[in-house]
């Protein structure tokens, strides 16, 4: 609706107070600092996490388990707001115990989301940055461990799509799923579109997890721009049709926040 020029009928639709709105959050997109704000508007929150020094099990099985303790806890304690680093099957397990939830989630520039990826791995703040710093030393190596590769799509897409590299049904299973998808770069009408859905138009006020640690020097030139890009073609589909469409919305949705 938002996207087909339906403004208010979208903002009446996709309010996130009547039920659960849970926040996917993918790494390294302002996430951190949207999840503190939205938190503070939607109590009781939670928030899904793992244990990040625990090796003694797989992170797969530690964040199951951090999904099914967050649906153990959600009705009894009537969790309005949830986040985490969850996947697609969690989202569909979720959906699937509390059908009224509404998800949410925001996306960053592949480029810009890499590298910060990265920088945000080998700095002192991430748990393991001394040994990730010895096995990865370079910008250029992390790039070879596909894994890190689309990781907004790893995040938000079922492994079906994720096999095929469908860019057209990774849209759509997108767009069908969430309720609102913002972008980092407009992180000011992400953010008051997601508070006005809220019940609670406000602007931003916190920055949280910015890297601020050296960079190790590595310069992003245009070519090894290009080679992030072709190995994240699901996130760049799944961010420039985001960004492209709420910057073509914009003009209709900025005046009906201001007066939500």
């Amino acid at each position: 609706m938002l996207f087909a020029g339906l403004t208010s009928d979208y903002l009446r639709a996709a309010r996130l107070d009547q039920g659960p709105c849970i926040f996917v959050h993918v790494p390294k997109t302002a996430g951190t600092s949207l999840r503190a704000e939205l938190a503070a508007i939607l109590p009781p929150d939670i928030n899904i996490h793992v244990d990040y020094t625990d090796t003694t099990r797989s992170f797969s099985d530690r964040i199951d388990d951090a999904v099914e303790r967050f649906l153990d806890q959600a009705g009894p304690r009537g969790i309005r707001f949830a986040s985490g680093h969850i996947l697609a099957r969690h989202v569909a397990r979720i959906a699937q115990r509390l059908p009224q939830a509404r998800f949410i989630t925001l996306l960053r520039d592949p480029v810009a989301r890499v590298v910060s990826d990265y920088r945000h791995q080998r700095s002192a703040r991430h748990p393991g940055f001394e040994a990730f710093r010895t096995r990865v030393p370079t910008l250029e190596a992390y790039l070879d461990l596909r894994w890190e590769m689309d990781k907004a799509a790893v995040h938000l897409l079922p492994r079906d799509i994720l096999v095929k590299r469908d860019a057209a049904a990774a849209i759509a299973h997108v767009m069908d799923r969430f309720a609102f998808v913002g972008v980092q770069e407009m992180y000011d009408l992400s953010f008051r579109t997601l508070t006005t859905l809220a019940g609670s138009p406000r602007t931003p006020r916190l920055r949280a997890n910015v890297n601020t640690d050296d960079d190790g020097g590595e310069v992003v030139s245009p070519e090894l721009a290009d080679r992030i890009r072709a190995l994240n073609p699901l996130d760049c589909a799944l961010h420039d049709h985001v960004a492209q469409r709420l910057r073509a919305a914009a003009p209709a949705l900025v005046p009906a926040l201001v007066t939500a």
